[in-house]
């Protein structure tokens, strides 16, 4: 989990999306043209969480705490969801792209970017981008504020990714990512009331900073016809927030799985991420450092027409964050339907392995 000022709803919400084919970058095809896909759908989403407020797709979160000592209260919402991405092929190993990747999703990241691929052969895939809120995670402009009705903003965050797969032609992948988060109202401390909180309090408080992500993996095909795909993951996160008490160090274990049957995919994913903060939070008196785990699970069943062009996409996540003060203790439960449409001249394969 990124940090636990945020629910862990800021890195799920693509997640419960996320393709069996995405468990590296989708080999660039040799004919140039349109190409990409779509996802549609309806989810239902129940959040515990006193800092996030949703985003422009979902109204969700308590408006109103009693006190910064009580623990977060849950709140349900049923909503849309769409994702996709485009992108065309010009030849020789040439791609540009724009959207939210499928190997995004897998990897419980749901940012929306910019950028092109190249296919070096033996050597890999080298993959840049320009990152950005395509939908913006709302949180509370003082998530502190105590007996009113806290008004919401927007978290941006804009940045760069580099991305080479399939290192030297090996297994590996490596990503660094870089972005620049802001808040557009921050007020955090301002509203507090059972605790004094005065102008160097707030400036401890501050979100807006850098962050920086720095990922290792390896794909194992196992099985007859490599259908069975197992990729295990390491981040390191720095959080350099403009307030100490929200800068942290972090890191996440995870663990992906792949199972490619005939007319029939699952992936499942299993995080584990802890985070160390630089300094206490003045509210509480104490660091605000977490441990939290995220399980996902999705089902792709091809449509039996258009080719395989259609699928069925069925998905159900869960996701926690433990915090040392309760205040930023973060639970999610989410439950994703709906359909996957991949478009394009001589569409890209679905993820059954054929």
């Amino acid at each position: 989990m990124r940090s636990s000022q945020l629910s862990p709803l800021a890195i799920a919400m693509f997640a419960a999306l996320a393709s069996p084919c995405a468990m590296a970058i989708e080999p660039i095809p040799s004919t140039p043209g349109w190409r990409g896909f779509i996802v549609v759908g309806v989810g239902y989403t129940d959040l515990e969480s006193n800092t996030v407020a949703g985003n422009r797709m979902i109204d969700i979160g308590q408006p109103t705490i009693d006190s910064v000592a009580q623990r977060p209260q849950s709140d349900d919402t049923f909503h849309p969801v769409v994702t996709g991405e485009i992108n065309y092929t010009f030849g020789n190993g040439w791609q540009a792209f724009f959207g939210t990747s499928l190997e995004d999703a897998v990897t419980l990241d749901g940012a929306t970017q910019l950028g092109v691929r190249k296919d070096l052969g033996s050597a890999g895939i080298l993959q840049g981008g320009l990152l950005f809120s395509g939908i913006p995670t709302q949180v509370w402009e003082d998530p502190y504020a105590e007996g009113v009705q806290r008004e919401e903003t927007d978290r941006d965050s804009t940045g760069v990714r580099l991305r080479w797969d399939r290192v030297l032609g090996s297994a590996f992948e490596l990503t660094f990512s870089y972005r620049d988060i802001s808040i557009d109202t921050e007020r955090s401390g301002q509203g507090v009331k059972s605790v004094a909180c005065d102008a160097a309090c707030q400036e401890l408080l501050r979100r807006d900073g850098d962050q920086y992500h720095l990922d290792a993996s390896y794909l194992f095909r196992l099985g007859e016809g490599g259908r069975h795909l197992v990729r295990p993951m390491f981040r390191y996160t720095i959080d350099d927030r403009d307030g100490e008490a929200i800068s942290a160090d972090a890191y996440r274990l995870q663990l992906s799985y792949v199972f490619l049957g005939q007319g029939y995919s699952v992936v499942s994913n299993a995080a584990y991420a802890s985070s160390s903060h630089d300094a206490s939070n003045p509210i509480f008196g104490r660091r605000i450092d977490s441990d939290g785990v995220v399980l996902d699970t999705t089902l792709f069943y091809r449509l039996p027409f258009e080719s395989g062009r259609w699928q069925a996409v069925g998905s159900v996540l869960w996701g926690e964050s433990d915090s040392d003060v309760d205040f930023h203790d973060n639970e999610i439960f989410m439950i994703n339907a709906g359909v996957m449409y991949r478009f394009g001249s001589r569409a890209l394969p679905g993820p059954q392995g054929d």
